[in-house]
């Protein structure tokens, strides 16, 4: 597997032809979620091809948005299919990682431990310091694609319910950001006891 020209082939694609109205879902996103899914395999001690095999995915796992928004997962499982035999992954290979790509749609539905561990990469970012800032470039894409018009006050109700619905699914990450969450959970439910 030649994952450096598949990261490579990735960074080229995502940067000449994603949509510049994604605010959120843009290439340092894919960055972050390879970041987080580098962090994760390695702290979960993966042998090397599950390592690359996982990075693969967290690189691929919104590629679909150059062609559309709903749906995404399967067209950057279709594109990941198509691209990698031509690294050197071998058929299952190609399947594994698709279905890493497909577990991180929302509701997120991992199947086995390398889901599981894309999926805690995807959503990282709730329990970090960037949350807001984050959810607010989330909430503002939604906006700009007529995808979700909701005011600010709708906003922090919808972020709120999502943080109390959300848990990791390994304890990895749950170690590393449970307590991040809990404390972005504090501060939305402040936002609301300030305006009672």
């Amino acid at each position: 597997m030649d994952f450096v020209g598949t990261r490579k082939y990735v960074i080229e694609l995502l940067t000449k032809e994603l949509s510049q109205k994604y605010l959120y879902h843009d290439v340092s996103h894919t960055f972050d979620v390879h970041e987080a899914a580098r962090r994760n395999g390695k702290l979960a001690e993966l042998n090397e091809t599950d390592q690359i095999l996982l990075e693969t995915a967290a690189l691929f796992h919104d590629t679909g948005l150059i062609h559309t928004y709903d749906g995404h997962e399967t067209k950057s499982a279709e594109i990941a299919a198509q691209v990698l035999p031509q690294f050197g992954y071998s058929g299952h290979q190609v399947e594994l990682v698709a279905g890493m790509i497909m577990a991180t749609r929302i509701p997120q539905s991992p199947q086995n431990f390398l889901e599981q561990l894309i999926c805690d990469a995807d959503l990282d970012y709730l329990g970090r310091d960037d949350f807001f800032i984050l959810a607010f470039k989330l909430q503002l894409e939604w906006k700009q694609m007529k995808i979700m018009n909701l005011s600010f006050d709708e906003w922090l109700v919808f972020e709120k319910d999502f943080l109390v619905n959300h848990k990791y699914f390994t304890t990895i990450v749950q170690d590393l950001r449970n307590i991040g969450k809990e404390e972005n959970l504090v501060q939305l439910e402040s936002f609301f006891k300030e305006r009672d």
